[in-house]
């Protein structure tokens, strides 16, 4: 955000053919399958039932499809991200870089939040600008949330702006990594004026094993006449690799320019030649509407599990009330479902079980991977530092050893994001029930949202001990050891009649000065190649120490996440069951008038159950 205010966007550079500014026609029949269902419960006296489907619907829904937007330093990112949206949101300055992720998702009203350990605190613009750069004296911040109406965010687009990351390694390459199994897109930017570097071939190559979609954007092809031809060689390159990456060429620039002149036929040649549009309608195409269709479908399937467990009630009542003669099947049913909510129970304890088992597992197999990886790179490290002179090495060792401890920290907490689901997947194995027709249990939801690690800061390599012996201290040392040679052999050399300094006494000092100088030298090194491997322990130990906090902490929330959509799932099916009893047994009592009424009610509240099932059917 560039001024005072959170400017609305415009329209400036949108294709001439799209005029829609709503989400995809999935998302918004989820939404409306999801407040249907919402209210329903709430007729049928579910509060309960209709506080989870409006918690987890709105976590099914909220996020949209989270695109990552990364690469290197100053490769236009943020002002991508502004002419993606038509207005100014991320800070853009030539020599201040972005240290803050910034996610940009869709509001009906331009808000900016700053998150942080301390919570979630509303900021101006240009305190919003100086947190994300960097400048702002109140370190500690996790990340940015700007919100803001934009037709791509209304399509279920979320973009993020990353800091610069070069390659796999180092810290803000770590946190993009890191972030991977969180994302829907990634979105590499590169510049235009030459091939794709070496570390971004690396990181497409990551973010191609966990993201369903990837793309590359060459910026700046305003500047770069021969950017087609870069593109093609990148493509080439990219298929070399085995990664099926697509290459598109855009120019925030002429966006910008494209947007004061909006409506105009130089305005709507900018855009065009800007690549922005195109790439808008790439991200709805490739992202938005697959993303809609996969928000469709696990808000079906989301309310389907819930409304089973509610259609139990009227589908044991409308039972009762159309057969009351058939006492002996309603007794039968009514222990059925009894019993049904005994085995809710007995399932309730085996899956905090196997909670508590796989958690306390996961955090052992999760300490033990790290500290294995950080070992491997630090054996390699002193190896290193036993073969060569620290002070003569160290300005490239010190980024050297960064970056694999951050690509070993990055490998871990991508293994721990996967593993975290498939133990929510055990636990939900516990809530699945056989089909009527003998078929295999299926998998009962797991919670909505995802589950990612947020990696840390990593902290800097303390800087070891590499002073060298200097002119001064190698004379003291040669005329200390000198001395010695000196006086023995002028001692000797009196006895032949010759003076005490004579040049046998004074060539025995300067070989025993020289060999004096050359063992300290030696002694020095080997200071500091022990001074160094004493900080690359010490550097990985702090670097385990932190990292070992922050993943105990993400299995925490983990846990209590499982924990709570579970509870509630089980007493879901509880209460739809004790229900189910009651609701039956009352019927058995009713007069004629009353049944005949209360009959047609239940008739029809089952019908609208029926429907909503049969819509969560087809949209999944």
């Amino acid at each position: 955000m560039h001024g005072e205010a959170v400017h609305r966007p415009s329209t400036a550079g949108e294709p001439m053919t799209t005029t829609t500014a709503t989400p995809p026609d999935a998302r918004r029949a989820a939404a409306k399958l999801l407040d249907d269902a919402v209210a329903l419960a709430r007729e049928l006296d579910r509060d309960d039932v209709a506080t989870s489907l409006a918690r987890d619907g709105a976590r099914l829904l909220d996020p949209g499809a989270r695109v990552l937007v990364v690469g290197d330093y100053k490769q236009g990112k943020s002002s991508l991200v502004d002419a993606l949206v038509g207005a100014d949101v991320c800070p853009v300055h030539a020599d201040v870089a972005t240290a803050l992720p910034t996610v940009v998702r869709h509001g009906e009203e331009p808000s900016a939040v700053l998150v942080g350990p301390h919570g979630r605190v509303d900021v101006t613009p240009s305190r919003l600008a100086g947190a994300v750069t960097g400048r702002d004296d109140e370190p500690g911040w996790g990340h940015a949330e700007v919100a803001l109406d934009a037709p791509l965010l209304a399509d279920g687009i979320t973009l993020v702006d990353t800091p610069g990351a070069g390659g796999p390694g180092g810290t803000p390459a770590t946190r993009v990594l890191t972030e991977l199994p969180a994302a829907d897109a990634v979105l590499l930017l590169s510049d235009a004026s030459r091939e794709l570097a070496a570390g971004e071939v690396e990181l497409l190559r990551a973010a191609v094993a966990h993201v369903p979609t990837v793309l590359v954007a060459l910026t700046r092809t305003d500047l770069h006449p021969a950017w087609r031809e870069v593109r093609d060689l990148d493509t080439a390159l990219l298929a070399e690799r085995g990664l099926a990456v697509e290459v598109v060429g855009v120019s925030a620039e002429l966006a910008r320019h494209a947007r004061g002149r909006w409506g105009t036929p130089v305005g709507d040649e900018l855009a065009v030649a800007s690549g922005i549009p195109a790439l808008r309608e790439l991200l709805r195409r490739r992202i938005a509407e697959p993303a809609g269709t996969r928000t469709g479908r696990a808000v079906g399937e989301h309310v389907a599990g819930v409304l089973a467990s509610v259609r139990a009630a009227p589908a044991a009542e409308l039972a009762a009330l159309e057969a009351p003669a058939r006492v002996r099947e309603l007794d039968e049913a009514l222990r059925a479902a009894t019993e049904r909510a005994a085995a809710t129970k007995d399932r309730s304890a085996r899956w905090q079980q196997t909670l508590a088992d796989g958690v306390a597992d996961l955090s052992s197999d999760i300490e033990w991977d790290l500290r294995d990886r950080v070992r491997q790179v630090v054996r390699t490290a002193e190896e290193t530092l036993e073969t060569v002179d620290p002070s003569r090495v160290w300005d490239q060792f010190e980024p050297w050893l960064a970056e694999e401890v951050g690509r070993a920290a990055a490998t871990t907490y991508l293994w721990a994001g996967e593993r975290t689901w498939w133990l929510a997947e055990r636990v939900a194995a516990h809530f699945a029930e056989p089909a009527a027709d003998g078929a295999p249990p299926g998998t009962a939801p797991v919670p909505a949202g995802r589950f990612s690690a947020e990696l840390s800061v990593l902290p800097a390599v303390p800087p070891p001990d590499l002073d060298r012996l200097r002119v001064g201290q190698a004379l003291v040392v040669g005329l200390r050891g000198s001395y010695s040679g000196v006086v023995m052999v002028g001692l000797v050399s009196t006895l032949s009649g010759l003076a005490l300094i004579n040049p046998f006494s004074v060539g025995a000092g300067v070989l025993l000065g020289g060999r004096t100088v050359r063992e300290e030298r030696r002694r020095a090194l080997r200071r500091r190649q022990l001074d160094a491997r004493r900080v690359v322990r010490q550097y990985a130990e702090e670097v385990q120490f932190v990292l070992g906090k922050h993943t105990k902490d993400m299995l925490r929330e983990v846990q209590r996440t499982l924990r709570d959509h579970f509870t509630g799932r089980a007493e879901e099916v509880t209460m739809g069951a004790a229900a189910a009893v009651k609701a039956a047994t009352a019927a058995r009592d009713l007069d004629a008038d009353v049944r005949r009424r209360r009959t047609a009610a239940v008739r029809a509240r089952l019908e609208r159950i029926d429907g909503l099932l049969a819509r969560c059917g087809a949209s999944s």
